[in-house]
């Protein structure tokens, strides 16, 4: 480890302190700005015909470069953008001002993405598979959290607040993501259970979401084997902006009305307040944001009569909180180029999480005895952070983030936790290479976690961790690399390759992975790729630790917990076409996935206590080989009707096959048990992993009409075909009676779910009714949990 930090330590200063030298030279400056908006545009690559000399504007727009007199041709280009070419004469000695404003050109054309690569470039040219969120739809949806935005996107699934890609990962109660969580590059991963927050990710002050569709481990390491999710938070425009947000909600009663959790004649309401204000300052650009939410919630209390232990829960779920979020950003006035600042979230939550129903009647909306678990959570991030942009092309990033968590919570789930992140990155466009682009980086992640649910012991009594605190630290050093470049003007050739090292406690592991892939326009409109990608994911602190019971569930330890490795490959297609005044672009892609020593959450007896109701719970293992494959679709674009009258669509399908390759590997034994895929399965049909839906079909439409706009969402999901056995064989009275069974026969054909929305603009009024649910479907994605019944929300958003 030492080896790697000497070496990249000599190649930091070098590339810092590379310089290139003239005798008299004239400073040109100025603005790159859009045409139609006026806004500045970052990234914009300046550089001079048939000479290795150039730049690039920084965040704010504004660019320098130095030249000995003479004649030149300026090309001004950048993703999204026509090309500019100005001509211009100096005389080496005299400062120029030179502005320029380029077009942008159609939408879907000049959608950039930085999350495939960690560098700008238009979504149709990168070599994986990627879907975007732009801002219209949180705010049109009134999503609160991220993760109910990203419900929408084609190929991905939210399962119980778990992020699932093309049937990438089942259920695990969001320990181990196989889903890499970001903010503006920088992991968002909890360090000791290496699980999403999604009510701490900033929602409204987004410049747009990324996902990233497979193995991502080379670009952002562990927990990126089957994608990753960026949300690259927004910056002020020109003009300083102040959004004051308010809404309510009011809960329908549930399809069968007998099982309404609610006593009174008023239903459940939420309702929530957020205020927004950006502004520019001569040198500083500053966003922040305060959010306000309060969700009753729709699962009621475990009915008096079935509680028999005084640790059990007497509420239903609920979920409120107070959350400040902001970004600031400092322009050097002294040294061009240079932009540091500090970002960061704060906020105080508490929450009630219900694991299972009481029973699929008259209990469904109720929690299973001990099955609820209350929390109250102070949480914050702080990003401090200095980039660079060379005169030469050259960019230097030194990212970081403090992540701290301190979780009071019953069931003995109390803990704290802190993770420090620390990541300098390279990056280099050599144009006289023929447009060769270099990314090349070093990160570490430090990460403590302490409290009795991370023990890792049980007591005599092989149920709880009692009074035994547990304190473990782990590391994570990598370095990174990648290359990528155009030939012809119409194949991109990329390649990369990441080395990691882990420890906790005195368990050491390092692995070097690689990825590969090409771009190629074939047509003007038509893009073919291909990419290749490994990764390679170290359990998380508490998969391996985590130890919990209450009420007769639990989570139980793993210490033997091995990393799990992956491979992915995937071929896609996007074609672009404009048909009248309609511009749409269709993607397709074929993938397939395996993985080695694969993880997997087991529901089974680990206790041993005499009382069969205290030894119910989860346990992590490795269950051996697994492989997934299928095809994802999608079809999204735009288009008028009248002058006055327009429309946005989004339509994807997404098919995986999802299997166990060795059906009787035996991961789990001892005198009374042997647990293997075919004994721990529901349905061992076709070898389908447990809690994976094959089928993900989605659709929205969008029609405004003048300062009028009406949209239409529908969602469908397959029905879950496997899952643990233990649910089966358990479910009756005396043991783990939840009715399961009965439900899943009478509910075995697949959900579809639809949603609506209404909106009218008033001068500085937005106002919206938002429906989800809208036929007040009962249906539930994870078995013995449902889900919510109709939501009607009215929205009012007024801009100051």
């Amino acid at each position: 480890m030492r080896n790697w930090l000497r070496y990249f330590g000599i190649v930091l200063i070098c590339s810092i302190s590379t310089t290139f030298v003239y005798g008299q030279l004239s400073a040109i400056k100025g603005r790159v700005t859009d045409d139609k908006l006026n806004d500045p545009v970052p990234f914009v690559n300046i550089g001079i015909k048939d000479r290795n000399i150039g730049t690039f504007s920084d965040t704010n727009g504004n660019y320098v470069l130095e030249l000995p007199a003479g004649e030149y041709e300026l090309i001004i280009s950048s993703v999204g953008f026509d090309r500019l070419v100005r001509k211009i004469a100096v005389d080496g000695k005299k400062s120029y001002e030179l502005n320029f404003q380029i077009h942008n050109i159609s939408q879907e054309l000049s959608t950039v993405v930085v999350s495939a690569s960690k560098y700008a470039q238009r979504i149709q040219e990168s070599v994986s598979s990627i879907e975007v969120i732009k801002p219209a739809i949180i705010q049109n949806t009134n999503a609160q959290s991220i993760d109910k935005a990203l419900e929408h996107l084609p190929g991905v699934t939210i399962m119980d607040n778990e992020p699932q890609i093309r049937a990438g990962s089942g259920f695990s109660s969001g320990l181990g993501s196989r889903v890499m969580i970001l903010v503006d590059e920088i992991p968002l991963l909890r360090g000791d259970a290496g699980r999403p927050d999604w009510t701490l990710m900033p929602v409204h002050e987004v410049d747009q979401v990324e996902v990233v569709k497979g193995a991502s481990s080379v670009v952002y390491g562990s927990s990126a084997l089957s994608g990753a999710i960026n949300v690259r938070t927004a910056w002020p425009k020109e003009d300083p902006e102040t959004k004051v947000s308010v809404f309510g909600g009011l809960y329908s009663k549930p399809e069968r009305k007998y099982a309404t959790p609610w006593s009174s004649d008023l239903n459940p309401v939420q309702y929530g307040l957020s205020l927004s204000h950006s502004q520019k300052f001569s040198a500083i650009d500053f966003i922040g944001n305060i959010t306000f939410n309060n969700d009753p919630g729709y699962i009621g209390a475990t009915p008096e009569e079935a509680i028999k232990d005084s640790t059990q829960s007497t509420t239903g779920t609920y979920n409120r909180y107070l959350k400040i979020s902001f970004n600031t950003r400092v322009r050097s006035k002294k040294v061009d180029g240079l932009h540091y600042g500090l970002n960061g979230t704060f906020m105080y939550n508490q929450s009630g999480v219900c694991f299972f129903w009481f029973n699929a009647d008259t209990g469904l909306y109720r929690p299973f005895p001990g099955a609820l678990s209350n929390y109250k959570v102070t949480t914050f991030y702080a990003d401090p952070y200095v980039k660079y942009f060379g005169k030469k092309g050259s960019n230097h990033s030194f990212k970081n983030r403090i992540f701290f968590n301190n979780t009071n919570a019953t069931n003995n789930q109390s803990n704290r936790s802190l993770t420090l992140y620390n990541e300098y990155q390279y990056q280099k466009k050599f144009s006289s290479l023929g447009d060769l682009t270099v990314v090349a980086g070093i990160m570490n992640t430090y990460s403590y976690a302490f409290g009795r649910v991370f023990s890792g012991q049980l007591n005599a009594d092989s149920t709880t961790s009692g009074d035994i605190d547990g304190t473990y630290v782990s590391e994570n050093f990598a370095v990174f690399g990648q290359v990528e470049k155009k030939f012809w003007k119409r194949l991109n050739i990329l390649a990369g390759f990441r080395y990691e090292y882990f420890q906790l406690t005195d368990q050491k592991r390092h692995k070097t992975v690689f990825r590969a892939g090409l771009n190629l326009q074939a047509t003007k409109a038509t893009y073919i790729r291909a990419s290749f990608g490994q990764g390679y994911r170290f359990p998380s602190i508490g998969e391996r630790y985590i130890t919990t019971n209450s009420g007769g569930f639990g989570f139980y330890p793993n210490p033997g917990l091995i990393p799990e490795d992956s491979y992915n490959a995937e071929l896609g297609l996007k074609q672009m076409f404009k048909i009248g005044t309609v511009k749409a672009i269709f993607d397709i892609a074929a993938f397939y996935e395996h993985y080695d020593n694969y993880i997997e959450f087991n529901f089974g007896i680990w206790g041993r206590s005499p009382d069969f109701n205290k030894n119910m719970g989860f346990k992590f293992f490795n269950t051996g080989p697994a492989q997934i494959y299928g095809v994802d679709a999608s079809l999204a674009g735009q288009g008028d009707i009248t002058k006055n009258l327009s429309f946005t669509f989004l339509l994807g399908y997404t098919y995986a096959v999802p299997q166990a390759q060795d059906t009787g590997y035996v991961y789990y034994k001892d005198k009374k048990t042997w647990l293997s895929y075919n004994t721990t399965s529901s349905d061992v049909t076709d070898d389908i992993l447990k809690y994976r839906i094959q089928h993900v079909a989605k659709g929205d439409l969008d029609v405004t009409f003048k300062r009028l706009s009406l949209g239409v969402t529908g969602k469908y999901y397959s029905y879950i075909r496997n899952i643990d056995r233990f649910f089966i064989d358990y479910d009756r009275p005396g043991y783990f009676n939840t009715g399961i069974t009965k439900y899943r026969e009478e509910n075995h054909t697949g959900t579809f779910i639809m949603d609506a929305r209404v909106s009218v603009t008033v001068r500085s009024f937005k106002f919206a009714a938002i429906v989800n649910n809208l036929l007040n479907k009962e249906f539930s994605l994870r078995p013995a949990t449902i889900e919510p019944p109709r939501v009607t929300t009215l929205q009012i958003i007024y801009h100051i």
